[in-house]
């Protein structure tokens, strides 16, 4: 919202629905995100026709839940221009076992893995297969799950839990080998045939401090990555999103909107694998790649949706500043958040949102107090402070000095994003 703002030929933003802890100068419109499909449907059809009635010019697609539902599609037989993937092409994150067919398909380096459609099938490979020695298997939920479908499990027991657990959120599992070494986030502008790259970032998916505790949406991010060579991208695009978009294409649902891959390279980045795809900007990966992108980001979305992009370069411009940004979450996420905490943050950084100025603070999971005024908690990941610097280490401690700032009963947040100990 607040990048495409900054953008000067947009004059009007609309949120649909939007948070309480959004710029009042964007307009929010009512989506209700409940119910079945068939109703969710209904809402979209509903939310379109309005577009094309209020003469709205790009629909920018964020989460993941419309894009599996459909959403996109909906959007483009009413006639609006729309950036993000359909329903098939968002088939890359809604089932991991499909990701995992077309990147073989591909020829994308990714883990050995195996299909289960059952838990007894998930238990009889985990007993069979041979345990990688100091590795271990990742189970996957094969739908989405919020970004928490994922258990890295080091031995027999904790794998076979996981199976249990995770086989009824979406009816089937994907075991794949754990693999060692660096994690980045790699995200590209797609129009169907062509892709630009954007700079990678690192996410924190875990918890705690350490990458210890349990799997969440992201607890924060860093971008540059210190380490990472300047071929890196190159290779990427021809290794994974070149091949990726041609098997798609191929397959009749050309992929438009943002690919991200999550890569483990090893440490001096000779070798990489493919852990899986998302099919939007990520977050907290979006926080800390948009503010540092040195372009109109209205106008890669416009061309992307357009299929032009190859008028455009391969990668998208970014700054030399790097942004760190340190997510607060509520008492006891990703379980069972605590919602209705008042939320305040620093008086020094409550100013940003519309305009050019980038904002300190990032709302998420928030919504307004009907008593006393301000704001409360009504999720796991209420927001995220940002820092922007010269340098990473600069950049961390005015990520730290925003969080700090936040008066919030239970917050969580890690201490080592983008640290030394932080991976």
């Amino acid at each position: 919202m607040w990048k495409l703002s900054c953008s000067p030929r947009v004059s009007r933003i609309v949120a649909a629905p939007g948070n309480d802890g959004f710029d009042p100068v964007w307009e929010r419109w009512p989506l209700d995100l409940a119910g079945s499909l068939e109703e969710r449907a209904a809402a979209y059809r509903a939310l379109a026709t309005r577009a094309v009635s209020e003469g709205v010019d790009l629909a920018v697609i964020g989460p993941d839940n419309p894009l599996s539902d459909g959403i996109v599609d909906i959007f483009t037989e009413a006639g609006v221009r729309t950036f993000g993937p359909t329903r098939q092409a968002a088939r890359l994150e809604w089932s991991k076992a499909f990701a995992k067919e077309i990147m073989l398909s591909a020829g994308v380096p990714t883990a050995r893995s195996s299909v289960a459609k059952t838990y007894d099938e998930a238990s009889r490979f985990l007993r069979e297969a041979v345990w990688p020695p100091g590795g271990g298997w990742v189970v996957k939920a094969d739908g989405l799950a919020f970004g928490k479908g994922v258990a890295v499990c080091e031995g027999l027991d904790e794998a076979l839990r996981a199976a249990r657990e995770l086989i009824d959120v979406s009816g089937r599992l994907v075991i794949e080998e754990k693999l060692q070494g660096q994690e980045l986030s790699c995200l590209a502008v797609c129009d169907g045939k062509n892709a630009a790259l954007l700079e990678p970032a690192r996410d924190y998916k875990r918890l705690g401090d350490g990458d210890q505790g349990p799997n969440t949406g992201g607890m924060g991010a860093v971008s540059p990555v210190p380490g990472v060579p300047q071929d890196f991208g190159l290779r990427l695009r021809h290794q994974v999103f070149e091949p990726v978009l041609a098997e798609m294409e191929g397959r009749g649902t050309p992929f438009k909107g943002v690919l991200y891959a999550g890569i483990m390279a090893d440490n001096l980045f000779n070798k990489f694998y493919v852990l899986e795809f998302n099919v939007r900007f990520g977050d907290p990966e979006a926080q800390v790649l948009l503010p540092r992108m040195d372009d109109d980001l209205y106008g890669w979305l416009e061309d992307a949706a357009a299929g032009r992009l190859d008028r455009r370069p391969g990668t998208v411009p970014f700054s030399q500043e790097a942004a760190v940004y340190v997510v607060g979450a509520a008492a006891g996420y990703p379980a069972k958040p605590v919602t209705g905490t008042a939320v305040e943050i620093g008086e020094e950084y409550r100013a940003g949102g519309a305009g050019k100025a980038v904002p300190s603070v990032f709302y998420a999971a928030v919504k307004n107090r009907a008593r006393g005024g301000g704001l409360q908690s009504s999720g796991g990941r209420v927001l995220g402070g940002l820092g922007m610097a010269p340098g990473v280490e600069a950049a961390r401690r005015r990520a730290y000095d925003v969080i700090h700032s936040v008066r919030m009963d239970g917050l969580q947040f890690r201490r080592d994003i983008a640290g030394r100990d932080g991976g």
